[in-house]
């Protein structure tokens, strides 16, 4: 699947070598360049997200074009996507096993292999707003969990960015606007922290793959499920779902879209890694703003005539906030449950960054691409070590 483009001056090496004569290897060198370039390769990515989602679209294959970009063609991808070589189930395995180069991956679908790194994917009812949510689980990952970092090392897979996604909302087949209206309903989560809030609201969680979800809808297997608007259109849900309570109810985190096997990374040179890293502070940016804000409002203006959006009423917004109080106990309960020794303090690290992100820096950059790259930067990619 890989395939390597080969600088000319291996063969001009030949030529000159050994017996060659000392004029002629002068002139030679006179016409080439001080240091040789470095190969060129195209690694296989792989993801069992649908190619048409809105994640590759604007999210992941603008990064990878970036990518081929900055490294003047030194690094290309041949993006393999929807599940052709790798799932969603096995994205991380195909990447450790070096099925992929590069892939997507689940954090949550990881407990048993990264047991603290996939903590973070389970913060989904502490997030507020997308930006610092994306800024906190970056950070959590690439700085302050040294547990992360090594279990992933340790597995043979080197992460460039961390993603989150828009804000969660609540869709069903049905009529819904309010919190009564949800009690006893049936409710396709892909995550424990969803399925929490579900038995919050009185609903009947039911553990989903995503690609699952549509036709447990269709199928009335479920009433509801819990996604971000744009997932709508990503995963073929205009036809099904009929009505959304928009009410933000958390924002799915710590999944990686972009990963490398570690043998992989390896083969691209230092300076082509550092420019990749480079990339990320605007990566994260744009993924956000790309993949997920800007096809929410899409896929809500092209809805409107079919679905009802409603802001859900107060008595949601009181669970709500009674569920978030909850969480933090969730995630120690869980950390627990893994025999993580250190969960307790591991979890109050966590919480406390996303508590910074949300309170101290998002009004520091809340709208400014600008000031978010720089505290992107300062934060995190400067400082670890790729």
């Amino acid at each position: 699947m890989r395939r390597y483009a080969f600088a000319p001056r291996r063969a001009t090496r030949a030529l000159i070598s050994g017996a060659a004569p000392a004029a002629l290897a002068l002139a030679l060198a006179a016409l080439l360049p001080a240091t040789a370039p470095a190969e060129a390769a195209t690694f296989t990515y792989g993801s069992g997200v649908p190619e048409r989602s809105s994640a590759n679209q604007q999210g992941v294959l603008p990064i990878l074009a970036d990518i081929t970009r900055v490294t003047d063609g030194r690094v290309a991808f041949t993006p393999i996507l929807g599940g052709q070589l790798v799932s969603i189930a096995n994205g991380f395995d195909g990447i450790r096993d070096g099925v992929v180069d590069a892939g997507f991956f689940i954090g949550q679908l990881t407990g048993s292999q990264l047991p603290y790194s996939s903590l973070i994917a389970e913060m989904t009812g502490l997030g507020g707003d997308p930006y610092a949510t994306m800024g906190a689980i970056n950070e959590i990952f690439f700085v302050g969990c040294q547990n992360c970092r090594d279990e992933v090392k340790m597995a043979g897979i080197v992460p460039i960015l961390m993603q989150s996604a828009s804000p969660l909302a609540m869709m069903c087949t049905k009529p819904a606007q309010a919190a009564a209206d949800l009690a006893g309903r049936r409710v396709s989560v892909v995550g424990s922290p969803e399925a929490r809030w579900a038995a919050a609201l009185g609903m009947t969680p039911v553990r989903s793959n995503i690609t699952d979800i549509l036709p447990a809808l269709q199928l009335g297997q479920s009433d509801c499920t819990l996604l971000g608007l744009a997932w709508i259109r990503s995963y073929g849900l205009q036809d099904t779902v009929k009505s959304v309570i928009e009410m933000p109810q958390g924002i799915i985190a710590g999944a990686v879209p972009i990963a490398f096997n570690r043998k992989s990374w390896e083969k691209i040179s230092k300076e082509d890694r550092a420019a990749i890293v480079k990339l990320m502070p605007a990566a994260v940016w744009n993924y956000v703003t790309d993949a997920y804000i800007t096809q929410d409002a899409q896929v809500k203006a092209a809805l409107a005539d079919k679905v009802t959006f409603s802001p859900g009423d107060e008595a949601m917004k009181t669970r709500w906030t009674g569920f978030q109080d909850g969480e933090v106990a969730a995630l120690k309960a869980l950390a627990r449950d893994r025999g993580l020794a250190d969960g307790d303090a591991v979890v109050d690290r966590m919480v406390a960054t996303f508590r910074i992100w949300h309170e101290r820096l998002l009004p520091k950059f809340q709208g400014d691409r600008a000031a978010f790259e720089q505290i992107l930067t300062e934060r995190v990619f400067s400082k670890y070590p790729f």
